[in-house]
């Protein structure tokens, strides 16, 4: 029987690999219009910005290789245009500001049905937002500060020694290693009550001895995520030819711009299917290490509304006939 993911015991189950993608796309299939409808709401602005950043600097590469296609000589630094550095910065900028909202909708969304297990409306989504937001940030914070500290140490490892080929070999499995019990950081901050760094250490907790099944579970909906991400690179592509080619209309850089927001919408509006598949492999190790899903159940029992008793013969309402 499929489940509605109306209630805490939908979600808090133990599931196999594919019973982990099944209630992802299940999710999805019961929830895509009030999910849709947050998703707009909350990361669509952001996206916009996103897309229009792109567009403003792929244009200026695009338009150069169109020139460079008719032999026009190039100069070096025509690239480096105030357009160009602003496209960058809107585009950081953006996918920062969407990336983030994108997580605390998909989250949010799940932790409104977890706890009320009513249909989530942008208003109940949005009070969790609010309450969380801050956590989310600190939460990027120590992230970039430990990546800075990653890099620094890799860059003074480059600078001290001859054999650094032979430590990044040693290294990368290291960081893919990390990475990978990283990918629940955000699920089980937001859909538990502990702080920035106890929930660092649950997600590294939660993995133990299941971390080739996440990482299988990350490059599967990743690849899906990929495929469909797909659909919304073809339109550049008219653009580019179009700019390669100068033809009329196709070389437009509004419609460059467009096409960077379409694309934009795409990555970010498909990223929740790797997301939510996250969210219910943080909710199968939890209930696999914790059980903490048939202990509520289990709590339950007999906890339900007492039935009725109800004649229709003898009311205790009824007066009788006068």
């Amino acid at each position: 029987m499929k489940s509605t993911f109306t209630t805490a015991a939908d979600f808090r189950q133990e599931r196999d690999f594919g019973n982990k993608i099944a209630a992802t796309f299940e999710f999805i299939t019961r929830h895509w219009r009030p999910l849709g409808k947050c998703l707009v709401y909350f990361v669509l602005p952001a996206t916009l910005l996103m897309g229009v950043g792109l567009g403003l600097f792929t244009n200026i590469v695009f338009n150069l290789a169109g020139q460079a296609g008719t032999g026009s000589q190039l100069d070096s630094s025509a690239i480096l245009t105030p357009s160009y550095f602003s496209g960058v910065g809107l585009t950081m900028l953006g996918a920062l500001a969407a990336g983030v909202m994108l997580m605390s909708t998909v989250y949010g969304y799940v932790l409104v049905i977890l706890t009320t297990e009513a249909v989530p409306t942008p208003a109940l989504v949005w009070q969790v937002i609010k309450r969380r937001v801050g956590r989310m940030l600190a939460a990027f914070g120590l992230l970039f500060g430990l990546y800075i500290l990653v890099m620094v140490t890799m860059v003074s490892l480059m600078a001290i020694t001859s054999y650094f080929g032979l430590l990044f070999l040693v290294i990368f499995p290291v960081l893919l290693y990390v990475t990978v019990p990283l990918t629940l950081y955000f699920p089980i901050l937001w859909l538990e009550d502990g702080n920035v760094w106890d929930s660092l250490r649950r997600a590294f907790y939660l993995v133990q001895g299941k971390w080739w099944s996440t990482m299988g579970l990350l490059l599967v909906t990743g690849m899906i995520q990929g495929m469909l991400c797909f659909v919304f690179v073809l339109p550049q592509y008219a653009v580019i030819i179009g700019k390669m080619l100068k033809v009329p209309g196709l070389d437009s850089d509004v419609l460059g711009i467009l096409t960077q927001c379409v694309y934009a919408l795409g990555i970010m509006f498909t990223y929740a299917i790797p997301l939510l598949a996250t969210a219910f492999q943080y909710f199968n190790l939890v209930e696999r290490k914790e059980g903490l899903g048939l202990r509520s159940l289990i709590n339950n029992i007999g906890q339900g509304i007492a039935p009725l008793a109800y004649n229709q013969t003898y009311r205790a309402d009824e007066e009788g006939e006068y």
